[in-house]
């Protein structure tokens, strides 16, 4: 892996969404996936924001998921004025191999509590068949708009998923940074950083691990996403470890990551995983989300 996160995926705006989605988007091994000239003449655009970057050498700008499992898909729609706010009941959802084959439509849940730029954003639950490119269709206000994504096959997959063990892997605490500096670049500092990782996965109590970087996306996702976990956090003391890392050593974009990103294997950000007393990971939640969604994930988390 490089030295340094080879994709970050921030919310930085509409405009720059917009142009994202309506360029080509390079998928490992399967060349150049074409947007279809139908999505690319629509003035709205999809923007997936979950789906870890994943596998070995992976570098493209799609989100990536693992088949075979239930996964969760987020995104955020946005228009040429900006990011949108659709209702619920507003938006439909489907997803195919390709452009001329497509799923029944998914049920979706609006969420509008980021806190970030886009403010509201939608989710679903999707279980892809096979490694491979899919496709995502949504439809909002009689508008189209397509995205694809590309889908590993589990055992390709270097980021831990639900089912697997967390990794045990020091992270800067305030008594010792462990090189990085600094070991927070929220303001306040956040109150993740008493225990290492590797020390809290030894005290038989769940554990969520947040990764992400607010001094490096604060209007974006980084730093509203760390601010929703700081706000849910005292409601859960001394049922749940919390710790975050940041993603870089340093202060600069061009810093090599911390020793627990690579360990991690990870290539976007923010993260965050939810893991059981026993270090198993019961959930994993990549890119935007907000209040409601990880207030019921933590809820779940201390039921198991």
């Amino acid at each position: 892996m490089d030295a340094h996160l080879s994709r970050r995926r921030f919310l930085i705006g509409a405009a720059t969404a917009a142009g994202a989605l309506g360029a080509a988007a390079c998928s490992k091994g399967s060349g150049v996936i074409q947007v279809p000239n139908g999505s690319s003449a629509s003035n709205l655009s999809l923007l997936i924001t979950s789906g870890a970057v994943d596998g070995p050498g992976n570098d493209q700008e799609v989100s990536v998921f693992e088949a075979g499992m239930a996964q969760r898909v987020a995104f955020v729609l946005a228009g040429k004025s900006g990011f949108l706010a659709p209702a619920p009941g507003s938006t439909t959802l489907i997803a195919g191999p390709d452009e001329k084959h497509w799923g029944r439509s998914i049920p979706l849940t609006v969420h509008g509590d980021t806190g970030a730029s886009a403010s509201t954003y939608l989710v679903a639950t999707y279980t892809f068949a096979q490694p491979g490119t899919f496709w995502f269709r949504a439809t909002y206000q009689g508008q189209t708009t397509d995205s694809p994504v590309s889908v590993i096959a589990p055992s390709q997959a270097l980021v831990p998923y639900a089912g697997q063990k967390m990794i045990s892997t020091p992270t800067p605490t305030v008594a010792d940074a462990r090189g990085v500096n600094p070991i927070c670049t929220r303001s306040p500092m956040c109150p993740f950083h008493s225990q290492s990782l590797d020390v809290v996965l030894t005290q038989n109590l769940p554990v969520a691990l947040v990764f992400a970087t607010p001094a490096l996306c604060q209007t974006a996702t980084c730093g509203p996403v760390l601010d929703t976990v700081v706000a849910a956090a005292p409601a859960y003391a001394g049922k749940i470890n919390f710790v975050h890392s940041e993603i870089f050593v340093g202060l600069s974009r061009n810093d090599a990551n911390t020793p627990a990103v690579l360990a991690y294997h990870l290539q976007s950000e923010p993260l965050m995983f939810l893991a059981d007393a026993h270090g198993t990971v019961v959930e994993r939640i990549d890119g935007l989300f907000g209040k409601a969604e990880v207030t019921a994930a933590l809820d779940r988390l201390v039921s198991v």
